[in-house]
């Protein structure tokens, strides 16, 4: 479903067309292409952005200060595509200037990019640069292999609650802005190949503030977040002088559905709106103070990510180098290089391997967009955008050609990564029968299956918004049609749990790891997360140490919490310094070592272990890191030190309102100090603001211990009277 109030984005690219013969040179474009050796290299890339989001794309409703005025400085590719609708993916082609079928990456998991061939950091080193990359989120993990060619890759990134989706596990833009200005700012000179990834606005919508207040849609506030912290790193580059020196590049890796054709993210469709990307060339200025060439410059013939390696190579002059077939230097196109006559291919396996669904191609010439699946699709991007009216009956265009060409260049489907024999003994130890993907045959179009996302959902926001027992329903019901979605299997794992239903939670979240390539050991964290919530450190134990095996050092710290479970407060401290040790410092690890220390009566240092970590991050580093003010509390409380303690964890309960241990010990302070009537008080502020059952079930106890009978009662019934509010299940950070 659309957004109300909202351009269509067939309006936005209408305003486009409008705008475009206004501010596009003429045929013969001022300036001219010069090959500047040892220019630094800056390329920028925000995630799921869709170009027609984009004041300069036409997008009447954008507010991007930063990136508008990069344009100014940029020639403009009107019509820039993504040969594929997921960030690892698109960005091994980005890098590579070759398609998914050639570096064999088709999935953000079970894949790994090779040692051929050579990427863009490959080559700018042999060069002499130095090249510094950083990352937003683990999707982009050096251990996909995409870090290949970087001096250093900050890739360091941690979920801010435990047992969090991968495609979840991110940092803010700022941060990572900051991480990768560290590095600039250690580089010994200008030949340097910087690399900025911000995962806004990727889902879930979520922009800090004051953006998100500023803008209806929620979308609209991610991207200016993103705007934000583009403007940072460039305004840095000018500081240090090196802006004009600099080759900058700025696109997205796709777009995002955002309901146009049923899908509301993306990596299933191929449509316009997950392809078309916002693309932006910055020539180096010939001198301090003139303006780059080629700056104000609009091209409207169709590109491709894969052509900004060729770019690179051609605008800072590589010897040698040999682009990749069918790529062109889009800086010569800008300065009026013939346009090549080619048509533009995608793929996505995404809606295969994820669900079991077909995979789809399409091929994109000036006018025509073909989608190769089941029902084959073809539109008229000239008089129809958005892609609403299907003209493949009527045999339009070139549609005959598209096809052979979508079968001729179509990728062997490579099956994502599978365990060893002895990892596969290990998951048998536990219990884990391997399953793969889909095979061939005839597979169901995505169009028709596209409304059971939907369907997730709806069950997800019906969880996140304490609505345990209707989401447990609508997953049970999702997954009783479609037992693929391993989504669906983790959020109906925790809502399983928040009811007490242990046994079935366990069962249900150990789907995800007979679903899941061998490489998104994530879900066994996952899996031990789970156990260790509902109250089977042993089995979570077993999780993380098979984690550990496979190489994921996150698992250290969950073993450190199981251990700390059972008492073993000596090898708890020994997994907490080694997650610390091995996970290029961990917020979270940190915290659970303070824990660890306060567990054996060290009060002191883990107080002080807590200042350290605030030291380390900063306060905004602190925002997302749910628990940190609660253990401040509790060892303020400790050592006697009773104000600051009440301070921190009702700044915890503010933060985040759904934490009920925060609530319940807030209550206990103030009852403890005399302030019954603030006590109880707060435990109704607790109800309304955590909801669920584990709310209502800490309150009940809380009323009772405060000797309030009566209101336990009321309580009592209240949680009968609401759907998925009656007590059971423990609800944690």
């Amino acid at each position: 479903m659309k957004r109300a109030g909202l351009p269509s984005a067939a309006l936005a690219l209408a305003v486009v067309s409008l705008l475009a013969p206004a501010c596009r040179r003429s045929a013969k474009p001022e300036g001219e292409v010069r090959s500047v050796p040892g220019a630094p290299v800056v390329l920028i890339v925000v995630d799921t952005l869709r170009s027609d989001r984009l004041p300069f794309y036409g997008y009447v409703s954008g507010v991007t200060p930063a990136l508008s005025a990069l344009r100014e400085d940029s020639i403009l590719f009107e019509s820039a595509w993504s040969p594929v609708p997921l960030t690892l993916p698109a960005h091994s082609s980005l890098f590579t200037g070759v398609l998914p079928g050639a570096h064999r990456v088709l999935d953000n998991g079970g894949y790994r990019l090779g040692t051929s061939p050579p990427t863009l950091a490959d080559l700018l080193k042999r060069e002499g640069y130095e090249t510094g990359g950083a990352v937003s989120c683990v999707v982009l993990s050096g251990s996909t292999g995409i870090a290949r060619g970087f001096d250093r890759w900050d890739d360091r990134i941690e979920p801010s609650e435990p047992g969090l989706a991968a495609n979840r596990v991110q940092r803010p833009g700022r941060e990572t802005v900051e991480r990768l200005e560290e590095w600039l700012g250690g580089v010994k000179g200008e030949r340097f190949f910087a690399f900025l990834h911000l995962f806004e606005p990727h889902a879930p919508y979520e922009a800090p503030e004051p953006y998100r207040s500023r803008f209806a849609d929620p979308y609209d506030a991610e991207v200016a977040a993103a705007d934000a912290a583009v403007g940072v790193f460039l305004d840095g580059l000018k500081r240090r002088g090196l802006y004009e020196k600099s080759l900058v590049v700025f696109l997205s890796d796709h777009g995002e559905g955002l309901g146009d054709h049923g899908e509301e993210e993306h990596g299933v469709f191929l449509y316009r709106e997950a392809l078309q990307v916002p693309l932006l060339v910055k020539l180096p200025s010939a001198k301090a103070g003139e303006r780059p060439p080629l700056a104000g410059t609009r091209v409207e013939t169709p590109v491709q990510l894969l052509d900004v390696l060729p770019t690179v190579a051609d605008v800072v002059g590589l010897p040698g180098f040999v682009p990749p077939l069918g790529t062109v230097s889009l800086a010569r196109l800008a300065a009026g290089g013939a346009a090549p006559e080619r048509r533009l291919f995608a793929e996505t396996f995404y809606p295969r391997i994820r669900f079991g669904w077909s995979e789809l191609r399409s091929v994109v010439d000036g006018t025509w967009h073909y989608v190769d699946a089941p029902r084959p699709e073809l539109y008229d991007l000239a008089t129809d955008p958005g892609e609403t009216k299907n003209r493949i009956e009527e045999k339009a265009g070139p549609v005959r050609a598209m096809m052979v060409e979508a079968e001729r260049r179509r990728s062997p489907f490579v099956e994502p990564s599978a365990v060893d024999e002895e990892e596969a003994k290990k998951l048998a130890s536990l219990g884990y029968v391997t399953m793969t993907t889909a095979g061939g045959g005839a597979l169901p179009d995505p169009k028709d299956e596209i409304g059971t996302l939907e369907q997730l959902k709806r069950g997800l926001g019906l969880l996140k918004g304490g609505r345990t027992a209707e989401s447990v329903e609508t997953l049970e019901k999702l997954l009783a049609k479609n037992p693929r979605l391993v989504d669906a299997w983790e959020a109906y794992a925790q809502g399983l749990a928040r009811l007490g239903r242990t046994d079935e939670a366990v069962a249900a979240i150990r789907k995800t790891v007979e679903l899941s390539p061998a490489d998104r050991t994530n879900y066994l964290i996952s899996v031990a997360n789970l156990c260790l919530q509902v109250g089977r450190p042993a089995e979570a134990i077993r999780h993380a140490d098979l984690a550990i095996a496979r190489g994921d050092t996150g698992g250290h710290e969950v073993k450190a919490r199981a251990l700390l479970g059972t008492g073993d407060l000596a090898g708890a401290e020994a997994e907490a310094r080694r997650s610390l040790e091995t996970g290029l410092g961990r917020k979270r690890s940190w915290l659970v070592l303070a824990d660890v220390l306060a567990s054996g009566g060290r009060f002191e240092e883990a107080l002080a272990m807590t200042e350290e970590l605030r030291k380390k991050v900063g306060e905004r580093g602190l925002d997302d890191l749910a628990g940190y003010r609660f253990l401040r509390g509790n060892l303020l409380g400790r050592l006697g030190r009773w104000e600051e303690a009440e301070a921190e964890i009702l700044e915890e309960t503010r933060r985040f309102p759904g934490y009920v241990p925060a609530w319940q010990t807030l209550v206990l302070l103030r009852a403890s100090r005399g302030r019954g009537a603030e006590a109880r008080k707060t435990v109704d502020e607790m109800v309304a603001a955590a909801e669920g059952p584990a709310a209502y079930a800490a309150a009940e106890e809380l009323l009772e211990r405060l000797g309030d009978a009566a209101g336990a009662s009321r309580l009592r019934a209240e949680a009968r009277s609401r759907p998925g509010a009656a007590p059971g299940g423990r609800r944690t950070p």
